[in-house]
């Protein structure tokens, strides 16, 4: 572990160990594989915003994203769709964007993070994709972590990982909780956390572990017809099972109700719409745990000679931003309308996805990030080389990283705007209509609807989660 890594934790040149039954982890290897974890960027800019938004803004870093289809006043162009890639793999993301005062909009951070390892594992037959979406005030620096080490984790294990895919996958997603959860004594991650979707191929077999509510879908084709089938579970608080874990924790959970989802509440105060998640530590004590639900299932792609037959098309892994207003269902429709580029149906994907916030929440809208893989994806012979020209992403060696040192809020420009649902835009600050006490009650309704992590009457967990996106 180089003394930078070590800085950056705050370990003061100390190394930490985890044991989870037989498998001990040393924080030596979780700081190296992301040295800059949690260590703030430099704001190179004299002019930027003074206060809590300059503390967020960075102009080191890009986000390679999709830009959206409308004009941008920043000239911003569309990113590349092709490649030998791009027919195999797909991904795409699109930050979000907030209220801001006077019906003005904020481009906020983005909080997701993804990554594919092909080869993974020292072989051509497996493969490893992920997506973490990150809520709360620091919630991308722990999506970016484990986006680095949970890959690293489950190699540094790749013989266990091969024979026993379920219980390894287990373990490194709570080993990498409780290295998040370690961090500056248990202060850091108290208010902050992501979900973790893991989709493990070997051969024809896939495993899949879920903590929180981004998800995974096969699209497979039954008599002609493309069709969904979830490959995981969103772990909502309400279930029958996790909310008797929760109360038996002495949690609270409220049920959904409207658009408001149902959430966990912890001593009352802090309300998390997910019963399960990386980080997280106060609602840690009240029943959410990282634990991933994991999945096993056989894949049945059509025979090479017959490629219109009967059998599984791809695979979907995408954050909530994507099923908010999206089933399944039609996700699979959407990708499956480009048949041809798995990189043309995952932006078509995002896009339409962002088309549906626009319409729903006006100038509201959630990280949104895709991955979509064709099957066959992993194969016995030589793996193609990973190559630019997808629609976004870093790549190192085998890995192809999205997001990955994301940072920046800055004001929309006017064109960038949305209205507010029914295609009013929102009062102007002063004007009739917006009175402090209203303005209090649109705020806490939009918390209430759309943030992962809500707050109840304390400014402590408001200033951090009014930074957050769902």
């Amino acid at each position: 572990c180089s003394p930078s890594a070590q800085d950056a934790l705050g370990g003061g040149g100390r190394l930490l160990s985890l044991r989870s039954g037989s498998h001990t982890v040393s924080m030596g290897l979780l700081t190296r594989v992301l040295p800059t974890f949690l260590k703030p960027a430099p704001d190179p800019s004299p002019e930027a915003a003074e206060g809590p938004v300059r503390d967020r803004l960075s102009f080191q870093y890009a986000a390679t994203e999709l830009p959206s289809p409308r004009p941008s006043p920043r000239g911003a162009k569309e990113a590349p769709v092709g490649g030998a890639l791009a027919e195999t793999l797909g991904n795409a993301t699109r930050h979000g964007i907030a209220p801001g005062p006077d019906g003005r909009s904020l481009a906020k951070i983005n909080q997701d993070r993804g990554v594919v390892h092909y080869p993974f594992n020292g072989s051509c037959n497996e493969a490893l994709l992920c997506v973490f979406d990150g809520h709360g005030g620091s919630g991308e620096k722990v999506a970016e972590f484990c986006m680095r080490a949970i890959p690293e984790l489950l190699q540094q294990n790749g013989l266990e990982l091969r024979a026993s895919p379920s219980e390894q996958l287990s373990h490194t997603v709570c080993e990498a909780d409780r290295a998040v959860l370690a961090h500056r004594g248990g202060e850091f991650a108290r208010m902050c956390g992501c979900t973790s979707i893991i989709v493990y191929m070997q051969g024809a077999t896939v495993w899949t572990a879920c903590s929180g509510d981004s998800r995974a879908v096969l699209g497979y084709v039954r008599d002609g017809a493309i069709r969904a089938r979830d490959l995981s579970v969103d772990c909502k608080p309400d279930s029958p099972e996790e909310y008797e874990r929760i109360v038996g924790a002495g949690g609270v959970v409220s049920g959904a109700s409207g658009a408001s989802p149902a959430r966990v509440w912890a001593d009352g105060r802090v309300g998390l719409a997910m019963s399960r998640s990386i980080g997280d530590g106060e609602c840690k004590r009240f029943g959410v745990i990282p634990d991933p639900e994991v999945k096993r299932f056989d894949l049945g792609a059509a025979p090479a000679n017959e490629p219109e037959a009967d059998g599984d098309r791809f695979i979907i892994v995408a954050s909530d931003g994507v099923w908010e207003f999206i089933d399944s269902q039609e996700a699979c429709e959407i990708v499956a309308s480009a048949p041809a580029s798995a990189a043309e149906g995952c932006a078509k994907l995002v896009h339409e996805a962002a088309a549906r916030w626009k319409q729903e929440e006006g100038n509201y809208r959630d990280d949104i990030t895709a991955i979509v893989a064709r099957l066959p994806f992993v194969s016995s012979g030589e793996a193609p080389t990973l190559e630019l020209g997808l629609s976004g992403g870093s790549f190192e060696g085998d890995a192809l990283y999205i997001n990955m040192g994301e940072q920046g809020i800055s004001e929309m420009g006017a064109g960038d705007s949305s209205p507010a649902p029914g295609g009013k835009p929102p009062p102007k600050s002063g004007g009739r209509g917006s009175t402090a006490a209203s303005q209090e009650k649109d705020g806490d309704d939009f918390q209430n609807r759309r943030l992962s992590v809500a707050a109840r009457d304390d400014d402590e967990w408001s200033d951090e989660s009014d930074r957050d996106g769902e």
